[in-house]
């Protein structure tokens, strides 16, 4: 007797933050779901995130920020964020963008560099005053265990400024991070002149002073990697490492 298997329903899912016409959301639905059917059976799971800025912010000339994150079978994950004046524009970018990733990363087994400078569509930060900024995310992380080509791989897959793991040959805390003009990735790891020993003060000041977009230092209490990023709402995020088992998907990476 023969067997017919079915492809179980796509999980598609469309998050909408901020005020947004009713048109716009139903058009973003409607784009995500064909875009995830477009890319193949092997596809399991599609995620798209709409933020509208809100009026006290109308300075921005890119105010529709659009994140997309796919799971792909054969490739992995993959993510892509992006932001323009309008929202449709925006999930047209992100989503043509995103197919085409997928198409490079599945014929060459990498995204290759097309990811790594600083794109046009880069989403802007909120000029928040300094007195009223604060850490808005604090997330602890069990680190992957990976080698740093590995971790650059990930970190373009994702599409992302940095992105931590533990070094498979010495096992100490490490990340790569995307070089903002030339788009080469560097790694450095815990002990290196990269990531300094600092404490979070000191950080969150070399952070306002500098303008980059995150801090990466040696934390002088338990000497373990830090990073202190600046958020696209004008707040700040820390990401902490934690101890615990080394495999899988606990490399992190800054999301916004």
């Amino acid at each position: 007797m023969t067997r017919l298997r079915h492809r179980p329903a796509l999980d598609v899912r469309v998050e909408i933050r901020g005020e947004l016409p009713r048109e716009d959301a139903e058009y973003a639905r409607a784009r995500a779901l064909v875009t995830a059917t477009a890319l193949g059976p092997d596809t399991h799971a599609l995620r798209l995130r709409l933020t509208r800025t809100v009026s006290g912010d109308r300075w921005l000339s890119r105010p529709a920020l659009v994140q997309v994150d796919v799971e792909l079978e054969d490739a992995g994950p993959v993510r892509v964020q992006l932001a323009t004046g309008t929202a449709r524009e925006s999930v047209d970018l992100v989503l043509g963008t995103l197919t085409g990733r997928v198409v490079r990363l599945r014929e060459q087994g990498d995204i290759g560099f097309a990811a790594t400078y600083e794109s046009a569509y880069r989403p802007q930060y909120v000029d928040r005053p300094l007195a009223r900024r604060r850490i808005a995310r604090h997330k602890t992380v069990v680190l992957a265990t990976r080698t740093p080509g590995q971790a650059a791989r990930e970190l373009l897959a994702l599409d992302r400024r940095f992105h931590l793991f533990a070094d498979a040959a010495t096992g100490r805390d490490s990340l790569v991070h995307r070089c903002p003009l030339s788009g080469v990735v560097e790694p450095c790891a815990v002990g290196s002149d990269a990531v300094p020993p600092l404490d979070l003060a000191e950080a969150a000041r070399r952070l306002w002073l500098t303008g980059r977009p995150f801090v990466g230092y040696t934390d002088i209490a338990d000497e373990r990697l830090r990073v202190l990023y600046r958020r696209y709402d004008g707040h700040y995020g820390l990401i902490e490492p934690v101890s615990g088992r080394r495999n899988g998907a606990g490399t992190q990476s800054a999301r916004d």
